[in-house]
């Protein structure tokens, strides 16, 4: 029988396993309720609960393929977050979405505490395909059947990637433990840049982000908002794990270079944008721009545990702001531009939250968003590179031409003569998690000793 000890590790994702066991019996016994229904969503937000409490509770661990260390713990909070918000926004779910859910987030917490490169790569595909699946089940439509496609045909495309990268990387060291090879060789370098690349296929880095939009926008609002956090987050993860084998000339050379380019052409993108969803997806592109300069200049102050505090501060704290801001278009019910102009007049609460989310994704003081920018900024510095700082700040204010651009529509334009949109949302777990996330915004950007404190954690 396996000790407990070696059993510890893996006590989050079994937690998520659990939960998409019971609900799979549960879906098998009651086959004729297809209707959504609160009890599924509850049993997914148990596992979420029950992932939470083994992953902060567990003594630190360490097993063959999976380790349970301070910086896993983190991940699995970050991932049980955004978990909670979309099953708080979305309140009733039929038993396969939350089976889904389930499923995807076992995978994230595979991702978490992977050794290995191969539980890497097993965890990377548990927490797609459920996706893949949740984008046209939560809105069985042509477009979501397009997008959902065209996700999965890219996310096959990274699945390639990162399998020819884990050969070349086998071939050329004779190991696949997720820990520096001592002896570097051109097979080595090209797993590297492979495996690199399908993490950059997941976060939506330039130019490997054109399928995210299309997705983005097809999916329902929710499910977006979990896309646009936990599963990004789970790209940082993996670019990270990839990037501590050695990277060589392609973390030194094609990093910034990517930062750069992904951050610029999302914002640009984002300014041309009359859907607001699709706006939020370019935005999202541009972020992933601003976590790859965040992950480059961790790299080359070292690398180590604690020097990771600034993107975990920055993962944190976009989490809150853009499922946050997700939620409050959807609590709002404005679908485009258009639908702005007396929003502040239909509807006061979500155009405040809107407009607090807003700023905080812009970095605007004195929201957390600012708060995450700073240390972005101050850790490139530190790591030698103010050109690429000035690009994050000189992108930082293209980014607000949009951000304000929409409050402006929202406070001082004047309301049409006949009101756009759906009209708000009356859902009390929705107006509940645009609340929270708004207020993590603004608490979180008068916490200076913030990132003092997770650098400690991860000591």
């Amino acid at each position: 029988m396996t000790p407990l000890s070696e059993l510890q590790p893996a006590l989050p994702a079994l937690s998520h396993a659990a939960a998409l066991t019971a609900l799979c019996a549960a879906a098998a016994v009651c086959r004729r309720a297809k209707g959504p229904s609160v009890l599924p969503a509850a049993v997914s937000a148990a596992g979420c609960l029950a992932a939470a409490w083994a992953a902060a509770a567990a003594s630190s661990a360490q097993g063959p393929l999976l380790d349970l260390d301070p910086a896993a713990r983190l991940w699995q909070l970050l991932f049980g977050a955004a978990a909670l918000l979309f099953i708080a926004a979305r309140g009733a779910l039929t038993w396969r979405a939350a089976a889904l859910l389930s499923g995807s987030l076992c995978g994230m917490s595979l991702l978490a505490g992977a050794r290995n490169l191969f539980m890497l790569f097993l965890g990377l595909e548990m927490m797609s395909l459920p996706v893949y699946l949740l984008i046209h089940g939560l809105r069985p439509d042509k477009r979501s059947l397009e997008a959902a496609l065209k996700y999965f045909f890219t996310g096959a495309l990274a699945a390639g990637f990162f399998l020819f990268g884990l050969a070349a990387y086998y071939a050329g060291t004779g190991s696949m433990t997720i820990a520096r090879s001592p002896e570097a060789s051109p097979a080595a370098a090209l797993g590297v840049a492979l495996m690199a690349a399908a993490a950059l296929f997941k976060l939506g880095a330039f130019p490997f982000m054109f399928w995210l939009p299309d997705a983005y926008e097809a999916a329902e609002t929710e499910l977006t908002a979990f896309m646009a956090t936990a599963v990004k987050a789970a790209a940082v993860l993996m670019l990270m794990r990839v990037l501590s084998l050695g990277a060589g000339a392609v973390e030194t050379l094609a990093l910034p270079t990517l930062a750069v380019l992904t951050m610029t052409f999302g914002n640009i993108m984002a300014l041309r944008q009359k859907d607001l969803q699709r706006l939020l997806a370019w935005s999202s592109v541009a972020h992933a721009g601003y976590l790859v300069a965040a992950v480059w200049a961790w790299r080359r102050l070292g690398g180590p545990p604690h020097a990771a505090a600034t993107v975990y501060l920055y993962l944190g704290l976009y989490l809150a702001a853009s499922a946050g801001a997700f939620l409050a278009l959807r609590a709002s019910g404005a679908r485009t531009r258009e639908d702005l102009p007396g929003l502040a007049e239909r509807a006061p609460l979500a155009a405040v939250l809107l407009v607090v989310l807003l700023l905080s994704l812009g970095g605007v003081p004195p929201t957390g968003g600012f708060t995450a920018k700073f240390f972005v900024l101050w850790d490139l510095w530190r790591a030698g590179s103010p050109l690429l700082a000035a690009a994050v700040a000189f992108n930082s204010l293209v980014g607000l031409g949009y951000y304000v651009g929409l409050v402006r529509a929202m406070t001082l334009d004047a309301a049409p003569a006949e009101p756009r949109g759906e009209g708000a949302c009356p859902r009390l777990g929705l107006r509940a998690a645009v609340i929270v996330c708004a207020g993590l915004s603004l608490l979180t950007g008068v916490m200076p000793g913030l990132r003092a404190g997770l650098e400690g954690l991860l000591k």
